[in-house]
């Protein structure tokens, strides 16, 4: 029998620019099956950054590149395994978004069908 540690994951104070564009490249042209397994250890911290800091970055976001790191930290949670609930990305991303175009409704439902979170993409009830 194996034991695995855990090592906690250090949440950044803010996203830097080089960041930013390094998660736009890899979500840009992507399909939205794709493979993130090489890149989860570096996503990893990003994705738990605090959720004003995603809202301060989504400002400068537009329409498209909102859709393509909802799919990305959507995709991300899943294959990662990481259960972030309420603290997901996508939430403040898709409310960033919607402030925007108002609701997408074929992108909802694609969150819906590839995350077990039950937060996404609208986030808490409450």
């Amino acid at each position: 029998m194996s034991v695995d540690s855990w090592q906690p994951v250090n949440q950044p104070a803010q996203i830097n620019q080089e960041q930013l564009a390094k998660l736009l490249e890899l979500s840009q042209g992507q399909p939205q099956h794709c493979d993130l397994t090489s890149d989860l250890s570096w996503i990893q911290p990003l994705a738990h950054a605090d959720g004003k800091i995603w809202q301060q970055v989504a400002q400068s976001l537009t329409a498209e590149q909102l859709i393509q790191l909802i799919g990305l930290f959507t995709q991300a949670e899943t294959q990662g395994n990481w259960h972030q609930g309420e603290k997901s990305p996508v939430i403040p991303l898709f409310k960033a978004l919607r402030k925007q175009q108002g609701v997408d409704r074929e992108l909802v439902q694609w969150v819906k069908a590839h995350s077990e979170n039950k937060f996404l993409p609208f986030g808490p009830l409450l």
